[in-house]
């Protein structure tokens, strides 16, 4: 072989090494990038856990070692090929997706936690219209009508509800405490001319005394008596064997109060309550504030208050007056 030849091979393996060394340096370079993401992924996962000792996680300190060696290995050797170094970093990432799942775990619990221990929002109360009273004009109304419109057992509903009308108008008591009521309760507070009853919504006993007229028309209904606790066995003024929920029970009174109002044609909002506030309103008129919260069983006069719907006449704004010069 000439000298020329010799040369130009030498060059050819010159190239080829520099070439190869490029492709080398090339895909160290891949390498590298791709260590230093992996870098970034972890410090991430650790910047966004809020625990303080998520340093101590062997988990962590395994990845940590694991790529300190590869960095070590691709400085002190660049003839590793980036499949080398792939097949090595996939357990790497593996744990990295692990960790960032517990992370989200984690981080969803103690959202949980400060959601239960924050206040929370309150719901907009809807406000709703006045009920209307219950006087002693339309009482006689309700009492003739009641439970017309049933289709079953209306002699019985018809009873249940006439009485339950005649104690709210004369008790102003709320709906759900009459629910109770047995024929001996109706009984002794027609002959001791009270009840004598814990109060559903505020869960204290008190003692509403009965009128005169109160007793009268509680007498007059012992033929609704017979039909409840006779006829049909019951054991409570609305329930055979339990009382009703107050939910139907009060859904059952305003449905029969609503089908009056539209028969009769009564432009009122008459509900359960509006005997109760028919009760306070007539109190007002004649007696003091106190006076008028203590007979209804109100801790507080403002409460009392809410319920009035009196209002003074010309003719009787005109006397107070007259009586102030």
């Amino acid at each position: 072989m000439s000298k020329k030849d010799k040369g130009k091979e030498q060059l050819t393996q010159e190239e080829t090494l520099l070439n190869q060394n490029q492709n080398n340096k090339s895909e160290n370079f891949k390498v590298v990038n791709l260590l230093e993401d992996i870098r970034s992924k972890k410090a991430e996962i650790v910047d966004r856990t809020p625990f303080d000792n998520f340093e101590d996680n062997i988990t962590l300190k395994l990845i940590d070692q694991n790529l300190t060696e590869l960095s070590d290995l691709v400085s002190s050797n660049p003839y590793i090929i980036r499949k080398t170094v792939e097949s090595a970093i996939g357990p790497v990432n593996e744990n990295v997706d692990i960790l960032r799942e517990q992370v989200s775990e984690e981080m969803e619990a103690l959202n949980k936690k400060i959601d239960r221990l924050l206040p929370k929002d309150k719901k907009e109360r809807q406000v709703e219209l006045l009920r209307d009273p219950v006087d002693s004009n339309l009482l006689p109304i309700f009492l003739s009508n009641a439970g017309n419109s049933c289709q079953r057992k209306k002699d019985l509903v018809r009873a249940q509800l006439r009485i339950a009308y005649t104690i709210l108008y004369h008790c102003g008591l709320r709906i759900n405490e009459i629910r109770h009521l047995s024929e001996k309760d109706l009984q002794i507070a027609i002959e001791a001319s009270q009840f004598n009853l814990i109060h559903h919504k505020t869960k204290k006993a008190h003692i509403h005394v009965l009128s005169k007229k109160a007793v009268q028309d509680l007498q007059h209904l012992k033929f609704e008596f017979l039909i409840i606790f006779k006829k049909y066995q019951y054991q409570y003024l609305f329930g055979e064997n339990k009382p009703m929920t107050d939910k139907n029970l009060i859904k059952m009174v305003n449905k029969d109060l609503k089908l009056t109002c539209t028969k009769f044609n009564i432009p009122f909002n008459i509900k359960s309550h509006s005997f109760r506030v028919n009760m306070i309103t007539n109190l007002l008129k004649v007696t003091s504030v106190q006076k008028a919260a203590n007979i209804i069983g109100h801790s507080d006069i403002r409460s009392t208050m809410t319920y009035n719907r009196y209002t003074l006449s010309k003719t009787e704004i005109q006397n107070i007056l007259d009586k102030t010069k």
